[in-house]
């Protein structure tokens, strides 16, 4: 294990009880600094943190008993500080590099809006030369979500796939990775940025709001060519319950959206478009649901992308650590064009 010394305490944003981040979250400048890693595991001194949707779930709906005092996200870039015996030699200490939390130190509440965490090494990558860290931050969750909906739809080269939301986080490189697989892509934004969805590649752009009835326009204007895949990054229920007009019977609509009616809201819409029968007025397309868990493997198949210049991520904007509630704020806006970064410390 290397000699590096990390200091006893760290600045982290801590919660202790349910709620929106402004109600629930605080600065603490002396939380204890994780110890040294055994195994596998890495200690990372953080650079940047990337806020993700998902973290507004958990902080609001699951009660502190589960978890005692927590730090909430999950995605970082940073530099290894300390590495346990069984740490493979390409992530020695001072090695740049990008990834998440595993899924159950996220749920236990061991995050990354902190200076240092504990990290296993199979859940990094080392970060792409032409990355900064600031991008690499906002690489690894959405950029998985992303990679992994392309595998579900089984995305190929002459697909016609429709994405809503694509101007956001998961969105712009939903947009990326399926122009990568030579598919054809029409991305669903507001008009203020659809040039910079044009400017990823996407070959058409539907400005959402120059319409009384999205799903309409989308009937009168793909309904003789209609989309192999429709991937929605908002949860839009009524965009699946008129997708027959749009998508192909043996289509299939993905949604990584929670929608804004709560989790109760969301399971009911679940339940309709996966079990409720067409007889009984279920929609006649192929529904899926899911959320990703971030793994080491994909994140290194995000680098090559970027490595082979196919992939960006586009960063809203940044904000300091003392200025997380403001970035939160940004988060629940739904007006963020790409990711939303906090600058941890400099390295």
């Amino acid at each position: 294990m290397s000699t590096l010394t990390p200091p006893p305490t760290m600045r982290a944003w801590t919660f202790s009880k349910r709620g929106n981040p402004r109600g629930v979250l605080t600065l603490d400048t002396a939380f204890p600094v994780p110890p040294p890693p055994s195994g596998s595991n890495i200690l990372v001194r953080i650079s940047h943190a990337s806020l993700n949707p998902g973290s507004l779930v958990t902080m609001s709906l699951f009660p502190s008993f589960l978890r005692g005092t927590s730090i909430p996200e999950m995605d970082f870039s940073g530099q290894v500080l300390l590495a346990g015996p069984a740490v493979p030699s390409m992530l020695a200490p001072e090695t740049p590099i990008f990834g998440s939390v595993s899924f159950a130190a996220f749920m236990r509440g061991r995050g990354t809006l902190a200076e240092y965490a504990i990290v296993p090494a199979e859940f990094v990558a080392v970060k792409p030369t032409l990355m900064s860290y600031a991008e690499a931050a906002g690489l690894n969750s959405t950029g998985q979500t992303a990679m992994k909906m392309m595998m579900k739809a089984k995305v190929k080269a002459g697909d016609r796939i429709l994405i809503n939301g694509a101007s956001g986080g998961t969105g712009t490189l939903a947009v990326q990775t399926a122009i990568a697989l030579g598919a054809e892509v029409v991305g669903i934004c507001s008009g203020p940025n659809a040039e910079m969805v044009k400017g990823l590649g996407a070959f058409e752009v539907v400005d959402y709001r120059q319409y009384q009835s999205l799903e309409a326009y989308l009937e009168s204007e793909y309904s003789r060519r209609p989309f192999d895949a429709v991937l929605d990054t908002m949860g839009v229920q009524a965009l699946f319950e008129q997708s027959p007009k749009f998508l192909k019977h043996e289509g299939l609509f993905i949604n990584i959206g929670a929608y804004e009616g709560g989790l109760w809201f969301t399971f009911w819409c679940w339940f309709k478009n996966v079990i409720l029968p067409t007889i009984l007025g279920g929609i006649p397309r192929r529904y899926i649901m899911f959320s990703t868990i971030p793994e080491g493997v994909v994140a290194k198949l995000l680098a090559k992308l970027v490595e082979a210049d196919k992939l960006k991520v586009v960063i809203d904007s940044m904000y300091n650590m003392e200025d997380v509630l403001d970035a939160y704020d940004r988060l629940m806006s739904h007006r963020a064009r790409g990711k939303i970064i906090i600058k941890i410390q400099d390295l």
